[in-house]
């Protein structure tokens, strides 16, 4: 086989996942498959979080202070699991964390009462906070080279006049 042939085959094992579903019923096993409705690669993430100006984000009106439990739903699974759910195709709102969606057959649910729950709880709390959490994370080895580097020319210059 030809490693075009390979990789088309290997791609298309991406786009295509199946997963058993058990009907009590019957008591039988069925699978569903799911395709690949958009991914954002980790290279894409942290290109679009680094490029992001958190000042550009505007809190809409008659948002309120997050609680504990909302910063819990933006930082965990919940909120990339809805955005799959809620926003499909028609924007991408997360485009800084790396995440797969995947549509079916079957209607999803959303972790949040509604879709439009999830969009206030985006908007309100996860935007911002999430932004700000993924460029720390993805600048996080650069700044902290340009604190460790000087320091350590200046150890090493230090241990070459003792010498």
């Amino acid at each position: 086989m030809t490693s075009y042939k390979i990789a088309l085959l290997l791609y298309l094992t991406r786009a295509i996942m199946a997963t058993p579903a058990i009907d009590y019923e019957k008591k039988s096993l069925k699978f569903e498959e799911y395709i690949v409705e958009h991914d954002i690669s980790e290279v894409e993430a942290k290109k679009s979080a680094l490029a992001g100006d958190l000042r550009a984000i505007i809190v809409p009106a008659g948002c309120q202070n997050c609680t504990k439990e909302e910063i819990r739903y933006c930082t965990g699974s919940d909120v990339i699991s809805d955005h799959c759910c809620c926003d499909k195709r028609f924007r991408e709102y997360l485009p800084y964390i790396p995440h797969t969606c995947y549509f079916g057959t079957e209607l999803c649910t959303t972790i949040a009462s509604d879709c439009n729950h999830y969009n206030r709880l985006r908007a309100c709390c996860c935007d911002k906070y999430l932004l700000q959490k993924w460029k720390e994370k993805y600048g996080y080895n650069k700044a902290r080279a340009a604190i460790i580097l000087p320091s350590l020319l200046l150890f090493l210059s230090a241990v070459n006049m003792i010498v």
